[in-house]
């Protein structure tokens, strides 16, 4: 064990144990050494391949670091392999960039096959920093043997889940409606939209369109003459001449009226909003029942329609008079709402935009839509259907481009998730959720709400869908690239370097579309070629515990003796998004759970509330908050925050420096103290102190514990009792409330212990041996427990302390984790340090009251309760008083100098605050002694290490020193060689000259 210096670089530190680790190959034996049967099993989410490691990754990792750290210790394999997630548009947007190519007609013409090598050469040559930033917060995971979301083997595993869902007749194919990118051109799944979470408030030109009625014998009927117009409100001009319908709500109050010589029909609660509270006479009003039936005029007549059902006013309960007019506009081809209606009524759902949302109809074909709204309520206002409009303010969605999502009515491949709803709720409740109101919450809530899941893409950078269609509409879908070869005799298999490789003619098989496009499958003399779509990467994520073991093709003993894998943990948008998948395709494929524990952390904003983002410039670059406060400050910021259970934060840089502050330097500060004493006695630890102690706490050996003074007793039962709740909260996924009895721990050594015990410590062996061995032990216990928190501080310490003597190349994370759960803890002892520690914080309190520093020395302490008598020594030592008198009648209030103050549990002392002029020259003595180790701090002068001093000092004081200077020396560990005295100081000045 070797002296260390208080000053410490934590980013030094760990990049000096990162290369130990490196140099000892201490991942890959935290692995070795464990019984592979004994598992505990972690699902890692794969971060997009071009992505830059930022704050919110680096929680997912560190959460993900301490909990596994944790089980491996506990002597479990733990499998911890790194996933890179590659498909996507994310990727086609950079292949696109590259060639200048705007649309799917460039993307076509620059040739499909051509596009995906590139987008597969592109992942390939991502270059990425996310090792330096895994390895500087003391991830351990294999980055090396990474599973890629686009390699054969994880496709293949894919499309065998799909497999296993159309053979339940789960997927079909239909028209829905979905989000849709005109960006991309292509349908966006809701997952894709809550993870990335990204709405914008916009503001969108909304309209109140006039429909006329046709006379009819209704109309008549209820009185309503030829020109009445029924009024609709919508947010979308560009989708009226792809109006329908429209509806009313059966049992709401509309109202005739007469505006300015029009006949209005609006619902009678929203009249003065639609008429911007202009006057108007009511004729009479009608139940939204009396109107179903009606028909009305088409606007615009670009789609010739001869379907009966079109053009008529329907009722539907979920008409809200609360906005709008109270009366919906129905366009089938857009809006869940309007489809849904489209479907119950038989109405028509022409579309007039295309893909790219460019207008297909009128005078605005080639418009996009956003653009051609203002044209659209010209146009409405030159034929009369306008009544008004208005600019709102609503929140839409955007994704990977700058035009905001719009709802689209698509032919597409689905999941019947309706199907599966209710056991996928049934099976919610066997996992343990953290924090657990998201379980029946808002987890629960995801489940019930969501639509059937669209699974094909009209795109070209993902896996493939498996289904290969003939002329007359059979269908072959395959599960395999061995069931595939079935039917293409040119799909063969070959070993390359001793692995078994599939390849379509002389290339590789890969399960993109510039292989499998070409591939055409033959049964019973018939040809299937393969349809265009692609899987929605959604998939993809959904069967990561599945793909990632090449399961069931490879590894199938493995994964199905430890599935449901243990622990998952992402951040709240998953919650909608991976979590929700994951579910959802363990149900279908395996009808069980797919994680047992999840953690869920929350949001982090940057330092101003807002979304972190470079443009605003508010959050500090993480690779120089690393390399200024280390990993350790890092990891134990985030794990002791609300985040991890699931709250929101703004990042602080504030907070995080006072993890540096409160609990990383205190604790090496403890490691410093300790081996500068034991280097000025010359005592270095046996390796039989381990089982001294390990014996005396786990049968408390009477002889050994009575040896031990009452510090020392308290020391071990704090520690034991702080150990059982950080393991229990690692146990229970409460990884907040460990850090807060590490925090606390270190606070109680480092701001009492030490404190009460330095002189004993600063004694001869013969006193300190007992104190040495004591703390020698609880440190390196300690940092044991620690060790998943902050790993590079507990490994430093753990070196040290014990490896360079008793275990070389040996690691804190490769020893078995500290249990102390059985071991009965001492709870007099806490209980009556309890109340020394309170004792003290009384008397603290009326030296603050009465202006008297701690280094003034005061004459008696009195309480009104019996004291051990080793409390009598410590409260003489932490409150500088000469004399403790205990079991005393006191009562709540002050006689004379003698000041008393009372607690909550009534606890009462009094102090007497008079000073003497000897309690005040001792006094003096104390402050001189102060400024002696001040002056030798600045001058970063090793404890221990004595030195000679100059001292300039006023006169007044001159008597002070020469009464004590033999005890001053020694005190301070000086050799004072002059002293001056200079009126012009308020106190003293020292000049260290050099070391004795």
């Amino acid at each position: 064990m070797k002296k260390v210096s208080p000053n410490v670089d934590f980013y030094l530190m760990s990049e000096q144990i990162n290369k130990y680790w490196k140099d000892i190959d201490a991942f890959k034996k935290s692995l070795e050494n464990k019984d592979e049967q004994k598992r505990y099993v972690f699902i890692d989410g794969p971060p997009f391949v071009t992505g830059t490691p930022h704050y919110g990754t680096l929680l997912s990792s560190i959460t993900k670091d301490i909990v596994t750290r944790y089980w491996s210790s506990k002597g479990y394999y733990v499998r911890r392999v790194w996933g890179w997630d590659c498909h996507g548009l994310p990727i086609e947007e950079k292949v696109s960039k590259k060639f200048g190519l705007k649309t799917k007609a460039d993307i076509e013409k620059f040739g499909i096959g051509n596009y995906v090598k590139e987008c597969r050469n592109h992942v390939n040559e991502v270059t990425s920093q996310w090792t330096w930033y895994i390895e500087s917060i003391g991830r351990w995971v294999d980055m090396e043997n990474a599973y890629y979301t686009m390699r054969p083997e994880f496709n293949e595993s894919v499309i065998w889940v799909f497999k296993k869902i159309w053979e339940k007749g789960l997927i079909y194919k239909g028209k829905r409606v979905s989000l849709f990118s005109t960006d991309t051109s292509t349908p966006v799944s809701e997952f894709e939209v809550a993870e990335s979470n990204n709405y914008k408030d916009v503001y969108d030109l909304s309209i109140f369109v006039s429909f006329c009625i046709e006379k009819n014998s209704q109309a008549e009927q209820l009185g309503i003459e030829e020109g009445t117009k029924i009024v609709a409100w919508t947010t979308t001009p560009w989708t009226i001449p792809s109006n329908f319908a429209l509806a009313v709500n059966p049992e709401a109050v509309y109202s005739l009226l007469d505006y300015n010589g029009q006949k209005l029909i609006i619902a009678k609660g929203r009249i003065s909003y639609t008429l911007n509270s202009q006057e108007y006479v009511k004729l009479r009003d009608f139940l939204g029942k009396d109107l179903v039936g009606l028909k009305y005029k088409q606007i615009y007549n670009f789609f010739q329609s001869n379907n009966t059902s079109d053009f008529k006013i329907y009722g539907y309960d979920g008409v809200t008079v609360e906005d709008g007019t109270g009366v919906l506009h129905i366009a089938p081809g857009f809006g869940a709402e309007d489809f849904e209606l489209g479907k119950k009524y038989s109405l028509s759902d022409f579309q007039d935009i295309d893909d790219e949302g460019n207008m297909t109809v009128g005078p605005w074909k080639g418009i996009y839509l956003g653009d051609a709204n203002k044209l659209i309520v010209e146009d409405l206002k030159e034929k009369g259907n306008l009544l008004r409009q208005e600019i709102y303010k609503h929140r839409v969605a955007f994704f990977r481009g700058e035009k905001p999502l719009i709802y689209k009515a698509q032919d597409a491949y689905y999941i019947d998730v309706g199907k599966i709803k209710e056991r996928m709720l049934e099976l919610n409740q066997k996992i343990n959720w953290i924090p657990g109101h998201f379980k029946d919450g808002r987890f629960a809530d995801v489940i019930k709400s969501a639509p059937d899941w669209c699974i094909s893409r009209t795109r070209y950078w993902a896996t493939i869908m498996p289904i290969w269609r003939s002329d007359d509409g059979e269908e072959i879908v395959v599960g395999s690239i061995e069931e595939m070869s079935k039917y293409n005799s040119d799909i063969t298999q070959k070993n390359i370097d001793g692995k078994k490789v599939w390849f379509y003619k002389d290339e590789e098989l890969l399960l993109h579309r510039d292989v499998c496009d070409k591939i055409v499958l033959t049964k019973n003399g018939k040809q299937f070629k393969r349809i265009p779509d692609v899987l929605d990467c959604w998939l993809d994520s959904g069967s990561v515990p599945i793909a990632e073991y090449h399961y069931p093709f490879e590894n199938k003993d493995v994964f199905e003796k430890n599935f449901p894998a243990d622990f998952i943990s992402e951040y709240v948008g998953q919650i909608r998004a991976w979590f929700n998948v994951l579910l959802r395709v363990s149900v279908l494929v395996f009808d069980d759970i797919p994680f047992k524990n999840v953690i869920v952390t929350g949001n982090m904003a940057g330092t101003d509330g807002r979304k972190m983002s470079k443009s605003f410039g508010n959050y500090p670059d993480p690779e120089q908050t690393i390399k200024k406060y280390g990993g350790d400050a890092l990891r134990i910021y985030f794990a002791g925050s609300p985040l991890l259970l699931g709250n929101d934060i703004s990042f602080n840089e504030k907070d995080l420096k006072v993890q540096l502050q409160e609990v990383l330097l205190p604790l090496w500060n403890v490691h410093s103290f300790l081996t500068t004493y034991s280097e000025i006695h010359k005592w270095q630890p046996e390796e039989e102190i381990m089982q001294k102690f390990d014996l005396l706490i786990r049968t408390k050996s009477k002889d050994i514990y009575d040896a031990l003074e009452p510090l020392n007793k308290w020391l071990i039962s704090k520690f034991v009792k702080t150990a059982q709740k950080i393991r229990q909260n690692l146990e229970n996924y409460n990884i907040p409330n460990s850090v807060k009895e590490y925090r606390d721990f270190v606070n109680e050594i480092s701001k009492w212990y030490i404190r009460a015990s330095r002189e004993k410590f600063a004694s001869d062996l013969n006193t300190s041996r007992q104190y040495l061995e004591t703390l020698y032990y609880v440190l390196l216990q300690f940092v044991r427990v620690i060790s998943p928190i902050t790993p590079f501080i507990a490994e430093s310490i753990y070196q040290n302390l014990f490896a360079e003597s008793f275990n070389p190349n040996g690691s804190v994370h490769l020893d078995i984790y500290p249990d102390y759960s059985i071991v009965e803890v001492d709870e007099e002892i806490l209980s009556e340090m309890e109340i020394c520690r309170e004792i003290v914080d009384l008397g603290n309190k009326i030296r603050g009251e009465r202006n008297i520093k701690l280094k003034q020395p005061l004459y008696l302490l009195k309480i009104n309760r019996s004291i051990p008598s080793w409390m009598i020594y410590i409260l003489q030592k932490e409150l500088n008083v000469k004399n403790v008198v205990d079991s005393c009648e006191l009562i709540d209030m002050n006689i004379g100098l003698e000041v008393v103050k009372t607690n909550y549990r009534g606890l009462i002392i009094s102090l007497d605050t008079r000073i003497t002029d000897e309690l005040y020259e001792e006094g003096k003595f104390r402050e001189i002694c102060r400024a002696i180790q001040a002056e030798r701090k600045r001058g970063k002068k090793a404890y221990g290490e004595i030195v000679k001093v100059e001292i300039f000092i006023n006169p007044k004081l001159q008597q002070t020193l020469k009464t004590f200077r033999d005890k001053i020396e020694k005190q301070t560990l000086v050799q004072i060689t002059s002293v001056h005295e200079d009126p012009n100081l308020d106190f003293l000045s020292v000049k260290i000259l050099n070391q004795v």
